[in-house]
């Protein structure tokens, strides 16, 4: 099978290396965590924006070419030293550090320590990397204060670890090599510790940093380069002997259940449009929320996990659910834009449009700025010119992997969308699309077609669409739902009150 490439923008000429010369501080930046690494080609720093899921394939003063993230070149003059580290010689070290071409301010973070009569500087970001958080799963939970228990409970005997995964955790890691790195770090309480007490330093200082608090030995095979007796550590690529205190693993997962075949007919199916024929890959966006399911199979890097011993894993199944493998003239068609844009932002789920289902204005009931545009509603209702209103109200779909632009700041409470059908008393239809903001600057879609008679599969193209785009109506997809003959406007909000905004938008509508 080809190797899946995994890129970035790049900002240097096509063929042109450029060496990974410093990697910044996770930051927060609409609701994602986000990273500056900087590369320098040419005599030319440039600093790049990218997901702090992205941190893995990462190896500082490595080479990049056009972007490719999934294949890196060490320099020259390094070698591969096996070291084992003890618990009582490493201290902790930080400076303020000058970026080579750039003016951006920045703090040196490294762990310190002696081997055969030389210093070793070891970078803490490596050690997040490479040890504590080595996939995207584990590197969102290191900045989140206690937040295992929203993706599993675990329940140990002397002999055997019991994870019990929900759904938000997501099936992809349940694999072997994540259900090892994970066991290892939960029953290691020194390992835990250090995990854990990562996410109240950053969330009140916004760095990572730790003490070297393990009580244990680690032993790593590591790429450093020497300079007067000093060996500066590039890379981990092995963390080994690494202990797991059980001798059986058992999990569960929502999706962890057998499939039996069914001619039943399929109540719905997806087809991806604008797919490259031959793409090999993905390009990763910082704009785009969630990720590419199959982000952290790629192979980032040669970094490896060796297990002192490797406990029996048993996948305990629910109950069997129907793979329904044929489709008749019932089952609905979604059509989805599928450029092979991605992010490494945190993800889960799979596209999913739900049904939707009509309610009477009067039933209607909402919460904060979406019961303010039922509101507007129901005021415009009583114009002489409207006949009837019926509404929509229900969660944005996932989209393709679980985007954060489908939860609310909280990251906990999914974000809603409400959709108005405007009948005016001439016949004329005007359907209104209006999504929970949250400060968000977010304009009301208005949609009218004197040919279109079915307005699901366009709510749902729409709704999908929105979600992959990180909650921005774009040009392409407002431009896809144009060519099908459908007059497309948008509404600004106004902080005004009701009656001014429901004559503003029956303008709209009538004029």
């Amino acid at each position: 099978m080809t190797k899946q490439q995994v890129k970035i923008a790049w900002p240097y000429d096509k063929g042109e290396k450029a060496k990974l010369i410093w990697i910044g501080e996770p930051f927060p930046k609409d609701n994602k965590a986000m990273i500056y690494a900087y590369f320098r080609a040419g005599g030319r720093t440039e600093k790049v924006l990218m997901d702090w899921g992205t941190l893995p394939c990462l190896a500082i003063q490595h080479y990049y070419t056009d972007g490719i993230m999934t294949a890196s070149q060490a320099p020259e003059g390094i070698s591969e030293i096996d070291i084992t580290i003890y618990p009582n010689d490493v201290k902790y070290y930080e400076r303020s550090w000058t970026i080579q071409g750039s003016t951006d301010f920045a703090m040196s973070r490294s762990f310190v320590f002696s081997y055969n009569g030389k210093n070793v500087i070891m970078p803490v970001i490596e050690v997040v990397r490479s040890i504590l958080a080595p996939n995207g799963f584990l590197l969102y939970r290191l900045l989140e204060s206690n937040s295992f228990p929203l993706y599993f409970v675990e329940t140990n005997t002397p002999q055997q670890i019991h994870l019990s995964f929900s759904s938000r955790y997501e099936k992809k890691y349940t694999q072997k090599q994540f259900v090892y790195q994970l066991a290892w770090l939960l029953s290691n309480r020194d390992v835990r510790s250090a995990f854990e007490n990562i996410a109240f330093t950053w969330l009140q200082e916004q760095s990572i940093k730790f003490e070297w608090n393990f009580t244990q030995p680690i032993t790593v095979s590591m790429r450093a380069k020497e300079i007067k007796n000093t060996l500066t550590v590039l890379e981990i690529i092995s963390v080994k002997n690494k202990k797991i205190p059980y001798k059986s693993i058992s999990i569960s997962h929502p999706e962890i259940r057998d499939q039996e075949k069914s001619n039943d007919p399929k109540k719905y199916t997806y087809r991806h449009l604008s797919k490259g024929q031959g793409e090999d890959g993905f390009t990763l966006d910082e704009e785009v929320d969630g990720a590419t399911e199959d982000f952290d199979l790629v192979q980032m890097n040669q970094l490896q996990h060796e297990y002192s011993s490797t406990p029996k894993i048993e996948r305990i199944k629910g109950k069997p659910t129907k793979q329904r493998t044929n489709e008749d003239e019932n089952t609905k068609k979604y059509f989805i834009d599928d450029d092979s844009i991605r992010s490494t932002a945190d993800s889960g789920g799979q596209q999913l449009a739900r049904g939707l289902e009509h309610q009477m204005l009067d039933e209607v009931r909402a919460q904060g700025e979406l019961q303010d545009f039922i509101n507007v509603l129901k005021l415009m209702e009583q114009y002489p010119r409207i006949g009837t209103i019926q509404v929509i109200m229900d969660v944005l779909p996932d989209g393709h992997g679980e985007r954060r632009f489908t939860k609310l700041s909280d990251n906990v409470t999914k974000r809603r969308y409400v959709i108005a059908e405007v009948y005016l008393g001439n016949g004329k239809q005007f359907n209104v699309i209006e999504i929970e903001r949250e400060n968000r600057s977010l304009s009301m879609l208005i949609l009218s077609s004197s040919a279109i008679h079915d307005w699901k599969p366009i709510y749902d193209r729409l709704l999908v669409n929105l979600v992959n785009d990180s909650g921005t109506w774009t040009s392409k997809s407002l431009k896809n739902i144009e060519n099908q003959g459908i007059t497309v406007m948008k509404a600004k909000h106004s902080s005004k009150g009701v009656q001014h905004r429901a004559e503003v938008l029956l303008n709209k509508l009538v004029y």
